[in-house]
């Protein structure tokens, strides 16, 4: 039986956010799931996708892998393209497939932050050499007057 105590030093996996456009990409895929009349377990058994992922596709909670979108695609008997394009179009606020993809592309081209704002640190000015010295190394701190 393996220990359900965690490894010393190991980091807890941070959950990922799915982009906004995985909610279009899911919402297309049900409304083409549910045009071809198939439930969400007709669709994982011939998508050979359980079915607690494919409900997390089609809420948008989890990303599709191209993987799952072209059995998916097969599935549901339309060109993956076609799920694409959908998405693309209601990601664009009901502009073009062109709109959508220029949004897209514009959305993972802005550069991500790597420090939350609650991991910024005030700087507080310049630290004085001699107890910065002092806090790093293995000498006792001389006494105090």
């Amino acid at each position: 039986m393996r220990s359900q105590t965690p490894k010393v030093g190991a980091m807890a996996r941070q959950k990922k956010t799915p982009h906004p456009f995985d909610q279009h990409l899911g919402g297309a895929i049900k409304a083409t799931r549910t045009r071809r009349k198939m439930t969400q377990q007709d669709l994982s058994d011939a998508a050979d996708i359980p079915l607690s992922n494919l409900q997390r596709r089609e809420d948008g909670t989890n990303e599709t892998s191209v993987g799952e979108l072209e059995r998916i695609a097969v599935a549901l008997r339309v060109a993956s393209r076609e799920l694409v394009d959908m998405a693309l179009t209601d990601y664009s606020d009901a502009g073009t497939v062109e709109d959508g993809l220029r949004k897209l592309v514009t959305s993972v081209s802005e550069p991500t932050s790597t420090v939350a704002d609650h991991d910024n640190v005030t700087y507080i000015g310049r630290a004085h050499p001699g107890v910065r010295d002092a806090a790093n190394t293995d000498e006792p701190a001389p006494p105090k007057d």
